[in-house]
């Protein structure tokens, strides 16, 4: 007997959609690794540090191998670092590879509101800036009394408008300031005040082709 042409169709379509179906899991999660892979890398680079205390005002490292790290991204005794190690960590996530982070380098410095604005203004593709966070991102706060800020590295973006974030120069108490690398959940939303704080969040560094 011979099998009608949209019988054949309706046959090899629902074989096609079967198959689909049945790796649907190992499509979607290939698809979620690829988009993340980067967040994930940043990610756990920068939580192989917390916990590390500086030693003075900014002026050492309890860690000598964290002290060259920063050293190598150009932080040098007495700066404040929480930018520095944002800067480290993307660059510790291209370390076999020395034209991208030659490329990092022409966007990020020691400075918050400088490397924000050079993320902004960045013509080459390697960076970019968003008001919504991406696991891998650079958090920046600005504060509003004065021309600086801090920054910290996203872990992780939350149901609840907050994002974990891992931070240098910071500790698990204070807002901004502090002696220690170390966890914290922060507002998400562009323009959010810190409560008893001048920072306000103004935006998210986001690394290109990654």
């Amino acid at each position: 007997m011979q099998i009608k042409t949209w019988h054949k169709v309706l046959f090899f379509g629902s074989i096609t959609a079967f198959i689909v179906y049945a790796g649907r899991e190992k499509i979607f999660s290939g698809a979620k690794y690829i988009k993340n892979k980067f967040g994930d890398l940043v990610s756990s680079i920068a939580g192989r540090w917390v916990g590390v205390k500086e030693i003075g005002e900014n002026q050492a490292f309890g860690n000598d191998v964290f002290q060259a790290m920063m050293k190598k991204v150009g932080w040098k005794s007495s700066d404040q670092w929480c930018m520095y190690f944002a800067k480290a960590i993307h660059t510790e996530a291209f370390k076999d590879n020395p034209t991208e982070i030659a490329k990092i380098n022409k966007i990020l410095t020691g400075s918050t509101q400088g490397s924000y604005d050079s993320a902004k203004n960045d013509k080459s593709g390697t960076y970019t800036i968003s008001d919504t966070p991406k696991k891998g991102d650079i958090q920046i706060f600005r504060n509003t009394a004065t021309s600086t800020g801090h920054a910290g590295i996203v872990t992780d973006v939350n149901s609840n408008n907050t994002v974990s974030t891992i931070e240098g120069n910071t500790s698990e108490s204070n807002i901004a300031n502090g002696q220690y690398v170390a966890k914290k959940v922060r507002p998400s939303k562009v323009g959010t005040k810190l409560t008893n704080s001048n920072l306000i969040v103004r935006g998210y560094i986001r690394k290109l082709n990654t």
